[in-house]
């Protein structure tokens, strides 16, 4: 994220650059890492994990979206901003900062846990969020099959379950090329970042009191819950880190698209993504490994 921040600010990676990285990051790159992720030998222990984290994802997510509808009465945010909040609270930066964090952490048994909860937040992104952010409320199953990381996903199981494994050198290009997901994304983001005006952003109050429900209220709900009802401990870990991730970019390319409040998303997701540099490691710390 550093060199990110440095690269734009010395002007060697322009504004206009960004958006061709991204583009790179979520159709090809990120893709790759997915596919590959699923590509381990197959076994029932495995599949059993896959079951678990798909009802356990589906139940995260309409959990989070209650609270997430909740929120912004509790603290009377402006009927323009409320959609937005509803939004960013819901759909987190969950693959871009995550697989860093988790395939360190849990090796692909955590990215494949990881992949299965994509899924399902997509699943609502591309019903919900498409409806909270524009007046179409038709599930578009096109757009959803077709978007690369949930097709990657859907051939990554389909390969696994199959038992079928992707030979070499096809596999080690793939490879080579999702192992630029995480060191991409993260210079992305700190090209983001040197983008921002940060007295501007921290002069408002919205933005305190969404970090405070995104990385804060909703960690304290729902880790709870999660332990409570997860024996795994690496589905739970991810769910944990899942939890404390910040408001995803998502939800900016959303909400110019459809309401053309792209601007003011992006505060959100800056703003907790910078914050979201210590309280991940504090939520992470103090649920599983206090």
């Amino acid at each position: 994220m550093l060199f990110g921040f440095l690269l734009l600010k010395l002007g060697w990676i322009k504004k206009i650059h960004i958006n061709g990285l991204s583009g790179l990051l979520t159709k090809l790159s990120l893709p790759c890492a997915i596919l590959m992720s699923c590509q381990m030998p197959f076994s029932w222990q495995t599949a059993q994990v896959i079951g678990e984290s798909a009802v356990i994802s589906l139940l995260f997510m309409i959990v989070t979206l209650l609270l997430a509808l909740l929120m912004p009465k509790i603290f009377r945010i402006k009927a323009d901003l409320k959609n937005i909040w509803v939004g960013c609270c819901t759909f987190s930066n969950i693959l871009f900062i995550g697989i860093p964090i988790i395939g360190s952490l849990y090796g692909h048994v955590g990215l494949i846990v990881l992949v299965t909860y994509n899924a399902f937040s997509n699943l609502f992104l591309f019903s919900f969020g498409i409806k909270l952010y524009s007046s179409v409320s038709k599930f578009e199953w096109r757009s959803f099959l077709l978007t690369p990381a949930i097709a990657a996903s859907i051939l990554g199981f389909l390969l696994f379950f199959a038992r079928i494994r992707i030979v070499s050198p096809i596999s080690e290009t793939l490879s080579d090329l999702g192992n630029m997901t995480a060191p991409l994304s993260m210079l992305i983001t700190g090209a983001l970042f040197a983008q921002t005006d940060f007295q501007h952003l921290f002069k408002r109050l919205d933005l305190y009191e969404f970090c405070l429900t995104r990385l804060v209220i909703l960690p304290l709900v729902l880790v709870p819950l999660l332990k409570f009802g997860i024996q795994n401990q690496i589905i739970l870990g991810v769910m944990v880190i899942a939890a404390a991730m910040p408001a995803g970019a998502i939800n900016t390319a959303l909400a110019e698209l459809y309401s053309g409040q792209g601007r003011r998303a992006s505060e959100y997701v800056v703003s907790s993504t910078l914050l979201s540099m210590l309280t991940i490691p504090l939520v992470a710390w103090v649920s599983l490994f206090a």
